[in-house]
Parts: structure tokens; sequence; C-alpha cells
């Protein structure tokens, strides 16, 4: 019997009340779920790679097998890859050492950042830890990047392929 009331309730207020014969039409016929979201394809930022292989063909050298190649075949490619690629690495990023050199002593405190530091051998304890540099570490502290055209894309082609025609 509630719901007969209920029933002529809402027939009365849907014949008078614009507002609430919207809302009823809704209930009674709800719009169809939006479609699901299209996923978005990931990009990729390749332009530091790009530019190792745009200048000095880095990922070409690194790609190929050089198990067949003589030593000295190996270095003269190694010194001219090299010069190329440190060339392009020093033009667009300025990069220093994050502390003093090789087999100098350090102390690293309780609480390091260990983005920083890494500590190896036979760590144990709390700290502060007293050892000596295996590698003083790189940082970044200056970045030119340039845009290289396809290198930030959906698709992650480091260089397309070249045809001579």
């Amino acid at each position: 019997m509630n719901r007969l009331a209920l029933a002529f309730q809402a027939f009365l207020r849907v014949l008078t009340d614009p507002e609430a014969a919207g809302r009823v039409l809704l209930a009674i016929s709800p719009p169809p779920p939006p479609p699901p979201a299209v996923a978005e394809r990931p990009k990729y930022d390749m332009r530091i790679l790009a530019m190792l292989q745009r200048d000095g063909r880095l990922v070409d050298f690194l790609m190929e097998s050089i198990d067949d190649y003589e030593d000295a075949q190996v270095g003269s490619a190694v010194r001219e890859i090299h010069g190329k690629c440190r060339k392009t690495l020093l033009d667009h990023f300025k990069i220093e050492a994050v502390t003093t050199g090789e087999g100098t002593e350090a102390t690293v405190e309780a609480g390091y950042d260990p983005e920083v530091y890494r500590l190896v051998g036979q760590v144990s304890g709390h700290g502060p830890w007293k050892g000596q540099v295996n590698h003083p570490g790189w940082q970044v502290v200056e970045v030119r990047i340039p845009d290289v055209p396809g290198a930030f894309a959906e698709v992650p082609v480091i260089e397309p392929v070249e045809v001579e025609i």
C-alpha cells in the first residue's frame, strides 16, 4: 500500500513540477554509461639516446657484436665513438663529481640520502660510517637538451630506417 501512495504522489509531482519530472525520467531511463577511457599510449623520452645515436652512432656500436673484430679495430672505433658521444654529453649537460676522487676517505652520516650514496661492503650499525670512496659519483648540475624530432614520441624509435633511393 505504501508504494501505491508513493506512486500517486510521484505522479502528481511529475504533472506539476518540471524539475521533478526530469529527475524521474533519469531514474526510469538513465543515460548510457560513458565509454571507457582510451588508454593513452606511453610517451617515451628518447632525446638523449637519439642525440648519442645521431652524433656518435652509439646505439649502432652497442647493438653490433664485436666478437669477430680484432682489438685494434675495436679500439679505433671506440676512440671515434667516445669522442663524438663525449662532445654531445658535454654540449648538453654540465656534469660534476658528487665528492672527491677515488681512494679518498669519506664519512657518511646517519640519515644519508640513498640517491647520493651507496654503501657497499661490511655495512653495520646506524652510522656515521667511515670508508674509502670507490667511485666519486656523478651529478648533473645543468641540462640543455633540445627538441630532437621524433625523440619524444609514442613509438620508441631512436633513429628511423634509412633507405637510399
